[in-house]
């Protein structure tokens, strides 16, 4: 009977079992979108590491397994990587039904698997040099910056919802200041210039989140519920500064802006920011400007837009 103890013991405490090493699983979770390398591994490495299970996302699939075995292999030396998962996602993230479809995988995952969605950190970005149009017929820099974190975010709000949790989004002190032409976002008149396209996507990204920050909180869900918050994450010496700008500025592993914006206790209760530096920046976005970019938004992808609506709950 003792030796029968002694095996039952064993297993229940292997450390094969999440659960029975850590009392209960850990079901915190963050998606990472655009997290197989730069910025967004790193955030994803330093999620894992504080307890969050991480949902790597990429669309190259060798990529993003590597990227998910070096997640796991950041959590296991920092923390043991006791009750941490690191789940794979690959979507094509400059389509509709790329953004849609990662929202679905999401979604299944979450319920399959008992995990709650408690971060979205909208990391994935686009820069190029050349016009590039999609197969939605949308200019690849506006389609990947803007089009599908409002469509990934707008679906996963029944997600987010069902527990505290924080929407982060990635801008840039490199953004415009105005739109220069709100009927040509894709450029078929306007001569394209990418460093104008990355601009105008980086302050639509900041639009965006101070109007997500304001509907939620005009529907009653108050900081005690969701935020939703915007960062410069700094000049950082990823593959896309070195294509655009040239090598500089910190390296990929001291990004940790994001980490910060998704975790801070002191940002608990804080929605509808900018940061830069982990400083508060000063940003004013007319009314009239962001239902501009409102309504362009919601022509293009209708059905993320009724979801702000919440007519869902």
């Amino acid at each position: 009977a003792e030796l029968w103890w002694t095996i039952l013991l064993l297993v229940l405490f292997s450390k094969h079992d999440c659960c029975a090493m850590t009392s209960t699983c850990s079901k915190k979770s963050a998606l990472v979108t655009g997290s197989t390398d730069g910025i967004g591994l790193t955030t994803a490495k330093n999620l894992a590491a504080k307890g969050y299970n991480v949902i790597v996302h990429g669309r190259n699939e060798a990529k993003i397994q590597a990227a998910a075995q070096t997640v796991q292999k950041f959590a296991s030396e920092k923390t043991g990587g006791d009750g941490v998962s690191v789940y794979s996602i690959n979507a094509d993230l400059s389509t509709i039904r790329g953004s849609e479809t990662l929202a679905s995988q999401v979604k299944s995952l979450c319920e399959n698997h008992d995990l709650e969605l408690s971060v979205l950190m909208n990391n994935a970005g686009a820069f190029t040099t050349d016009r590039k149009i999609t197969s939605d017929g949308h200019e690849l820099t506006f389609a990947v910056n803007v089009i599908s974190p409002f469509i990934l975010t707008s679906h996963l709000l029944p997600l987010l919802l069902r527990q505290k949790s924080r929407i982060v989004i990635t801008s840039s002190i490199a953004q415009s200041r105005s739109i220069q032409d709100w009927k040509d976002l894709t450029y078929s008149r306007r001569t394209y210039n990418g460093y104008e396209s990355y601009g105008e996507s980086k302050l639509l990204d900041a639009m965006m989140t101070m109007e997500f920050a304001d509907r939620l909180q005009n529907a009653g869900l108050g900081t005690d519920r969701i935020t939703c918050n915007c960062l410069h994450p700094g000049v950082v010496n990823t593959n896309m500064l070195q294509a655009g700008w040239g090598s500089g500025g910190i390296s990929v592993d001291s990004a940790l802006d994001q980490t910060w914006l998704c975790t801070d206790e002191e940002l608990e209760n804080t929605t509808g920011k900018f940061y830069v530096r982990r400083q508060e920046s000063w940003t004013q976005y007319s009314a009239g400007e962001r239902k501009k970019m409102w309504d362009t938004l919601a022509d293009i992808a209708p059905d993320a837009a009724a979801m702000w609506d919440f007519k869902w709950m």
